[in-house]
């Protein structure tokens, strides 16, 4: 999956419009949709306000391009692999947070 293919499951994931997106990040939503279709290549700066807006760790969006299935099931494992490794280092890191809502629900 190359960073666009995971930059678009994320935003329909979470509900954003390609203008929603554009517009927290200050670019046009064309600029989105080439993105999105792999014919730009964001900066890294970008990846990390994009990061911000997803509220995911910026190597994510690397860790998606890196696991470019070779066949469907085995990169499809390593992708639910990584994608829980990767929500296992953000609850860690955030414990106290996520601790301090639980305790106010």
């Amino acid at each position: 999956m190359h960073l666009g293919r995971a930059m678009k499951l994320m935003r329909t994931a979470t509900g954003l419009k390609q203008n929603d997106i554009a517009r927290q990040l200050g670019v046009t939503s064309n600029y989105i949709s080439l993105v999105e279709n792999g014919k730009r290549e964001p900066s890294v700066s970008f990846l990390r306000a994009l990061a911000r807006i997803f509220k995911v760790p910026v190597g994510l969006f690397f860790l998606w391009e890196e696991a470019e299935p070779h066949s469907s099931k085995a990169g499809l494992a390593q992708l639910r692999d990584i994608l829980a490794q990767l929500e296992s280092m953000y609850l860690l890191a955030n414990y106290k947070k996520i601790r301090k809502s639980a305790a106010s629900l």
